[in-house]
């Protein structure tokens, strides 16, 4: 008898909760959400390619109506004397390709696995500035990789 009683008046609750949820007035207020920023629009990109684009939010700038466009990263790895500088060269020709040259050729940068992964960020977010740096619709942004 008691379990029968216990389980009407959880019924009788479940109940009202619904009618509550379906009644026509709604007055929450902690459902009242701001928009902060729109969405991007879904981009042309292959699922194979999606692992190699990313949207960059820069620190020291804002991309600005180029914040929707993907970027691509890349890292040419070379040995001396192979070609790698013209290769470069001929990337930073394009205006929307920011190769940054040979970012870990500095000790320090490379001295650690937290050293390099936030060497990456800056390169891969755009806040790393060299004469690379173009403007904020750059679509591919990568490094050279010297292997001694």
């Amino acid at each position: 008898m008691v379990v029968l009683l216990f389980v009407m008046v959880c019924g009788m609750y479940i109940f009202s909760i619904c009618l509550k949820q379906i009644s026509t007035s709604s007055t929450s207020e902690f459902l009242n959400i701001g928009v902060i920023q729109k969405p991007c629009p879904e981009p042309n990109i292959e699922p194979w390619e999606i692992p190699y684009v990313h949207y960059p939010n820069p620190k020291t700038f804002s991309r600005a109506e180029c914040a929707c466009n993907p970027v691509r990263y890349f890292a040419i790895m070379s040995m001396q004397r192979s070609g790698s500088g013209w290769f470069e060269t001929l990337l930073n020709n394009h205006t929307n390709i920011s190769s940054n040259g040979e970012v870990f050729s500095v000790k320090v940068r490379r001295t650690n696995v937290s050293t390099i992964v936030d060497t990456l960020d800056k390169v891969y977010n755009l806040d790393w500035f060299t004469s690379a740096s173009k403007n904020e619709c750059t679509a591919a942004v990568g490094l050279k990789w010297m292997l001694n």
